[in-house]
């Protein structure tokens, strides 16, 4: 029995800080895990953290990769293992269901980190991409 109380304080405990954890922490989060599979190039990957409209659009961007000549394909794929992203910040307006999230391109050769902007939209505990900019 008292294994049980324990599990069940456990239990308790973790849906206590999952419950807890705020809004610009999922964001950041999703946001992440996007960027991560979008600049790696896997377009169908990245589709599952977006809204089904933008889902769409990176899907048949996929459906269009295999039709590069495979020399520039490669150039393509060596360029994009080469970059990376660094997220600036997270803004997030719970009263309208969105959120903003800054990052830069990290390029080699350029000297400055090039700026971009994602839009998400917040559902219940989630959020999804809807926007990239």
């Amino acid at each position: 029995m008292d294994r049980i109380l324990k599990v069940t304080c456990a239990l308790a405990l973790l849906f206590a800080f999952c419950a807890c954890e705020r809004p610009e922490a999922r964001v950041r989060s999703v946001a992440e895990t996007f960027l991560n599979v979008y600049y790696t190039g896997d377009y169908a990957r990245a589709a599952d953290f977006c809204t089904p409209q933008l889902a769409r659009t990176l899907e048949r961007a996929g459906e269009t990769q295999g039709e590069l000549p495979d020399e520039l394909e490669q150039k393509m794929k060596e360029a994009v293992s080469k970059t990376s992203f660094n997220i600036v910040s997270v803004a997030v307006d719970e009263d309208a269901a969105s959120a903003v999230v800054h990052y830069e391109i990290l390029v080699p050769g350029l000297e400055k980190p090039v700026p971009k902007k994602l839009s998400l939209q917040l559902e219940g505990r989630t959020a999804l991409v809807d926007g990239i900019e």
